[in-house]
């Protein structure tokens, strides 16, 4: 197995995919009591999805982050300067989704080559608050770039807030546009309205492909030597987010929809026969030409039609980066027969 894969969520889905995804019932609520946006000068307060509220004298400004959460954040204005996780240290020029509109070199890489945060690093960045994700709120090994043995002595740096979860891909935005608003964020900016505007116009389309494609069936899946991984319509965030706009998941109905990943062995890769296969960013096999060329993939409807997508997984949940992954999924839907 790849080193991403063992760093990534391969792991969260064997040990925890069925409890994220219970517990998102359960956490999703607690940012809702959020009170609003900050002023200019004075205390700021914000409650975190795990319920956590920290009170500040004034509006933290020196931001370290996780790179999901910098990216949106980027891209709503508020620019930290310090970033951690897996992708940001596996791709430190910034060659991958995940970096969205980043510049790397207006950033510091604060994390060791798993992406969890070096105290010492840290330290030197002097930042006013921490902000991360979770990929499980039932446990604490779970959040992003905090490690349990390390998370005390982060927080004596600087006090951490877990901003989002697995939690749909448009809660998650809705969070980060929120939180962008309390940390000064001006929404009403030409940049950001048109980048809304554009999001909500995709949505629609998403909305209505998907009306208008109703026969159609997907897959987003990951294919490896070693097996095949297939991910959950009710486990994974952005395909929560399609299914709520009406896309027909070939996998929905089975137990395994609400796990992260289903692990699968290559012969059993007609297991959900599919009319478009969406391949994961990290498979290993990335081209239609590589999964023909395997004797069970090329037999799944999907790929013998040449009806392939791109999952570029792990993009920010800003309005540019929704935008931008709900257009590369349509890329493959509008045009998609019935072959399955």
């Amino acid at each position: 197995m790849t080193l991403h894969h063992l760093s990534r969520r391969r792991v969260l889905a064997g040990a925890a995919g069925a409890s994220a995804a219970i517990a998102l019932g359960r956490f999703a609520g607690a940012q809702d009591a959020t009170p609003a946006a900050s002023p200019a000068s004075g205390e700021w307060t914000w409650t975190d999805v795990l319920g956590a509220t920290v009170t500040l004298p004034e509006r933290p400004v020196r931001i370290a982050a996780n790179l999901a959460t910098a990216a949106a954040l980027w891209d709503l204005g508020i620019k930290a300067i310090a970033v951690f996780d897996w992708t940001a240290s596996a791709y430190p020029d910034g060659d991958h989704v995940a970096w969205g509109n980043i510049d790397p070199a207006q950033v510091v890489n604060v994390g060791d080559p798993e992406g969890n945060i070096l105290p010492e690093d840290l330290l030197n960045q002097h930042p006013d608050i921490i902000l991360t994700l979770t990929y499980d709120p039932t446990n604490k090994a779970d959040t992003s770039g905090v490690v349990p043995d390390l998370a005390d002595q982060i927080n004596q740096i600087a006090p951490v807030l877990v901003v989002t979860d697995m939690g749909a891909t448009d809660i998650q935005l809705d969070r980060l546009v929120a939180l962008a608003e309390s940390l000064g964020a001006d929404m009403s900016t030409s940049e950001i309205v048109a980048a809304r505007e554009a999001y909500e116009a995709k949505v629609a389309e998403v909305r209505e492909t998907a009306a208008a494609k109703a026969d159609i069936s997907v897959i987003f899946a990951d294919v490896d030597p070693d097996a095949f991984y297939v991910a959950g319509p009710d486990g994974v965030s952005e395909l929560v987010f399609l299914t709520s706009l009406g896309v027909t998941f070939a996998n929905a109905d089975f137990e395994a929809a609400g796990d992260f990943w289903e692990t699968l062995s290559l012969e059993q890769a007609l297991t959900y026969p599919a009319d478009v296969f969406y391949n994961d960013v990290y498979s290993t096999w990335r081209t239609l030409d590589e999964l023909q060329a395997q004797p069970t993939i090329a037999q799944m409807p999907s790929i013998a039609a040449g009806q392939l997508g791109d999952w570029q997984r792990d993009f920010p949940a800003s309005y540019e980066g929704v935008t931008a992954f709900l257009e590369t999924f349509l890329v493959s839907l509008r045009d998609a027969v019935k072959v399955s």
